[in-house]
Order: C-alpha cells, then structure tokens, then sequence
C-alpha cells in the first residue's frame, strides 16, 4: 500500500462542492485532513481546527478518491510496458487513488508471495495498490489457487482475466470456494473457442477489412452461465469484467433482478467508440473485448444511467511500439485508459448524454468500493481513508499521448479534447499529483 503508516499531518480543503454518492451528500463543504484520515466534514468556514496546510477549492468539486477496478501494471516481468511506478503515476494523474492489478504477469500472480511483492514500498507506488490474483494456477484454468491465502497476502478478488475460466467444473469450484471467504470472482467473459484467432467485433466493418469478427454470443454466453453458476452458492459474487454487449447487459439485468450477487464494469473506451472507429486497421481501437456496435454502446449508456453498471474501470493495458505498430491481426489487444478516463466520462456521459455529476462520481467511487469491499475507501465520511479527487468538471484540455506518465503510449485519444480535468489527486492525506 502507498503511504501507509506516515505521519503526513493535516490538510483543509477549502471552498469546494463535496459529491459524496456514498454519502448522499452534495453540498458547499470544507474537508480536514489529519494522519491519513478524514477528520472532519463541515459547511464552509464552520472547521475551527488549524490545519498544516491548506488547499483552495473554489470552483471546484471535491469527491472521495476514484477506485478503479481493473488495470494491468505489467509487474511483475513485463516491466518494458509499464511498472507499478510508473501506471500509478498515470493513475494519479487521472485521479485514481486507489487501483485493482490484474494477475496475468510473467509469472502469472498465483501465490500469497507475489501478492505481497506488488504491494512492498520498493514498487515505488503513487497510490493504492490492491492486487487480484489467479483463480487458478499460472491462470491454466486446471487447478484453482489457495484463495485463503492469497486473500491473508491482499489480494481483493481472484480473476484469471484475458484466459477466461471455460471449464464449468472449475468455475462451479472457485465459486463455491470464493462464497465462503466472501471473495469477488472477476471474470473475463469470452467464449475463446468461438473467437480464435479473430481480432475485432463481428460486423459491417471486420467484413469490409477482411477481419475475423468476434460475434456477441461468445460473451454474453460466458456470462449467462456464470451468473447460474453463481446461484448456486450463498455468498457467491460474480464480477464481470468489462461487459461490452448488449446481451451480456440482459443476462446481468436479470441476474440482478433474480437476487444473484453479480456487478459488472465498463471501460471509456466502450462507451465512447464503435467498431466503426477501426477505420483503416488502427491498432489503437485493437482492445479485448473489442469496439463493439453503436446498438451495444447505446445500451451502455443506457445502463450507466439507470444504475445497472457498477462501475467504470479502464482496463488499462500498456504495450510496448513493436507489439502495436504491426498488422492489425498481429497486433496487442488493449489500449492505456487511467489518464483520460474521468476526461471520456464527463465529456461523452455528462456533457452529451446528460448523466449527472452524482451518477459519475458514484461509478468512480463508491460503485468500485463495493464491488471489491474496500471498505474506509470511495467515500468521504469522517474516518475514512484520506483518499480525494478534486476536478473540474468545465475545464477544457486536449490529452496528448506523448505526454503521459505511463511507459506506454497506445491510445486511441492521442489529439483528442476532453472536458473535465482533474486538478489534485490526494493519497492518504499527501497530494501525489497536481495539475500544472
């Protein structure tokens, strides 16, 4: 963990509008800071403690610190890509105080020993690191981890993520083995036997570039059957990684409304572009899943607004040039996400789909806080980790790829405008990052 521990003082945030989701609160308040907790939350100028330091927040908004569910550090042995500094100086950078890392490293981060390495101080981590470790051994899908001690090492939630679990045997034993530690089991829902070999979403676009597509079934089918599969053990929580179709909406919906302990997360990348946006081979709009149609993303956006998606998570997958800038059939799956996802939120879903600030806010807070149990965290009541994002939510910038903290700079957002800028990301009561 970042900053655990430290004595860093206090800070009065002054002249803000707190969004508390968690809270039901949004309101003018001013926010004190002491030895990593929130001390107190009062109407402005009402705070008669002194603080060490202050920070000016007029006209901006202050909420809990974003949580976000799903990113790829690349550490350990990929560390050409991306290392835990350097993707948690990005996840700074876009307000994220708090990250999930996926297990699929090299090795793979299948044993209470790798847990804690991602999480010593020599990681040089800006923020929060909470890693999910394998589900299974070396995430084959054979042979399931000790969860019991990956949970004691620190890990939040078991996930063989990008090799889905197929075998219905093994997933009916790591759900009945993770209901009883009250453990998230994150899945990557992909039928991979259907989509071998193919590169981007079946459609108008993958026929006209002679592509193998990807059909909706491959998804949603995985999903559906987890969610049964689910049903059958009390406490069993199913998560599903970044849902990208409409059908794999349906089954959720359903799962939801049938009392199953199921949440679901998207990413930017799969509310703001369609399967169209390939135009002419771009790697860059190479993701798994893939860009999907313009009926699935309007189904996204519509669950965002209703309040069946838990929470927006980057799934942010750094490579390196020589594994992008090739054919696009040969090329990388994923993109980098932390730095311009609150950027995509409040600019596709606030500005042009009219989802409100609180609704936002929630999917970057308390939404990811839940499904992962990170309790003290996602919200800004007193005695919480002091964990705040400070944005504002007019501010117009452009995201310029080359700039990025990131080792990595595959994005399809290079060049692009984006309303909403975070202006201080503050870590256990240290701001880490500050806008210039």
């Amino acid at each position: 963990m970042a900053h655990e521990g430290k004595k860093i003082g206090s800070l009065l945030i002054k002249g803000g509008r707190v969004i508390d989701p968690a809270a039901k609160l949004d309101a003018p308040m001013d926010v004190l800071l002491r030895d990593g907790r929130v001390a107190e939350l009062a109407p402005p100028n009402k705070i008669r403690s002194s603080a060490d330091k202050t920070f000016d927040a007029r006209g901006l908004v202050v909420a809990p610190g974003f949580i976000d569910l799903h990113v790829h550090l690349r550490e350990p042995g990929q560390n050409y890509k991306e290392s835990i500094a350097t993707g948690t100086a990005a996840a700074a950078a876009g307000g994220f105080t708090s990250v999930c890392c996926m297990p699929n490293t090299s090795p793979v981060v299948d044993s209470p020993e790798w847990v804690s390495w991602i999480q010593q101080p020599e990681r040089g981590s800006m923020v929060n690191v909470f890693p999910i470790a394998a589900a299974t051994h070396a995430s084959k899908g054979a042979v399931i981890t000790d969860f019991g001690s990956l949970q004691r090492a620190g890990a939040v939630a078991v996930s063989d993520d990008g090799r889905p679990i197929l075998s219905d045997a093994i997933m009916r034993e790591t759900l009945r083995a993770a209901s009883g530690l009250n453990l998230p089991v994150i899945q990557h829902a992909e039928d991979t036997r259907m989509t071998e070999n193919c590169s981007m979403n079946d459609g108008p676009t993958s026929f006209r570039l002679g592509l193998r597509g990807m059909k909706d079934v491959a998804e949603s089918s995985v999903v559906e059957r987890d969610i049964q599969l689910a049903q059958q053990f009390t406490g069993a929580r199913i998560h599903v990684a970044h849902l990208s179709t409409a059908d794999a909406l349906k089954a959720v919906r359903r799962g939801k409304r049938g009392r199953a302990r199921v949440t679901c997360e998207v990413t930017p990348h799969h509310f703001s572009l369609i399967d169209a946006d390939v135009g002419d081979y771009d790697t860059n709009f190479k993701m798994n899943p893939p860009l999907r149609s313009s009926s699935d993303r309007e189904a996204i956006l519509v669950a965002l607004a209703d309040g069946t998606i838990d929470a927006i998570a980057t799934d942010h997958a750094p490579h390196a040039p020589h594994e992008k800038i090739i054919e696009f059939e040969r090329a990388m799956f994923g993109i980098t996400g932390l730095e311009t996802a609150f950027g995509l939120a409040i600019s596709r879903l606030h500005r042009d789909h009219k989802i409100p600030l609180t609704r936002i806010v929630e999917l970057f807070t308390a939404g990811p806080a839940r499904v992962v149990d990170l309790r003290g965290r996602g919200s800004l009541a007193r005695g919480s980790h002091a964990d705040v994002t400070i944005f504002d939510p007019k501010k117009r910038w452009t995201f310029n790829a080359t700039n990025s903290r990131s080792k990595s700079h595959n994005s399809p957002f290079d060049g692009w405008q984006l309303m909403g800028k975070v202006v201080a990301t503050i870590v256990s009561g240290k701001i880490v990052y500050r806008a210039e």
